[in-house]
């Protein structure tokens, strides 16, 4: 009964940790769609931005199946090339 359970929760912080990067994703297409947000996460949102996609991506891939293990890697390259993709394009210059 726990198994689903944890899944259940891996897919809400890889939904979550997608949800973060709309604002970006959307600049980037030169959208004008603000996604509603709140300041009581910012850190839990940085920290997700930072390191919680490769975290959930490794708990993925070792939970098993074949869906599971293609999220993880989407995750874990989603952190590795969006983050500092993202941040780069921020940087003033």
């Amino acid at each position: 009964m726990k198994k689903p359970i944890f899944h259940y929760l891996l897919y809400m912080l890889c939904l979550y940790d997608i949800y973060l990067y709309l604002p970006d994703i959307f600049d980037l297409f030169k959208l004008d769609i603000e996604p509603p947000t709140t300041d009581y996460l910012l850190y839990f949102d940085a920290a997700m931005l930072l390191i919680g996609g490769i975290v959930t991506g490794i708990m993925l891939i070792k939970a098993g199946g074949k869906f599971n293990k293609a999220l993880g890697i989407v995750m874990i390259l989603m952190n590795v090339i969006f983050t500092p993709w993202f941040i780069l394009r921020g940087l003033p210059g």
